[in-house]
């Protein structure tokens, strides 16, 4: 089950460390950045900061189509999908 919540803990260096999801690699791992602090509210801040700043970022859009995308999809891997008997 995944974590929920905040991921905040304290180092052994005595610094506090947020860890937040920044994105995804293409095979959909997951691709963490981290933000530090002297206590636990400022880490937790920091944290929200990027948080609320990621989530302002524009996301890429592509100009293609549905179906143009299938097309391509399928002229990739038409070896490994099997025609249906329907």
């Amino acid at each position: 089950m995944p974590r929920r919540g905040e991921n905040i803990y304290k180092r052994k260096d005595g610094r506090w460390e947020g860890r937040y999801i920044y994105g995804h690699r293409a095979d959909g791992r997951a691709i963490y950045k981290s933000v530090y602090g002297d206590s636990y509210i400022e880490a937790r801040e920091k944290l929200t900061l990027r948080k609320s700043e990621l989530a302002q970022k524009k996301t890429g859009s592509c100009a293609l189509t549905i179906k143009e995308i299938s097309i391509q999809w399928l002229a990739q891997n038409r070896f490994s999908v099997k025609k249906s008997r329907l």
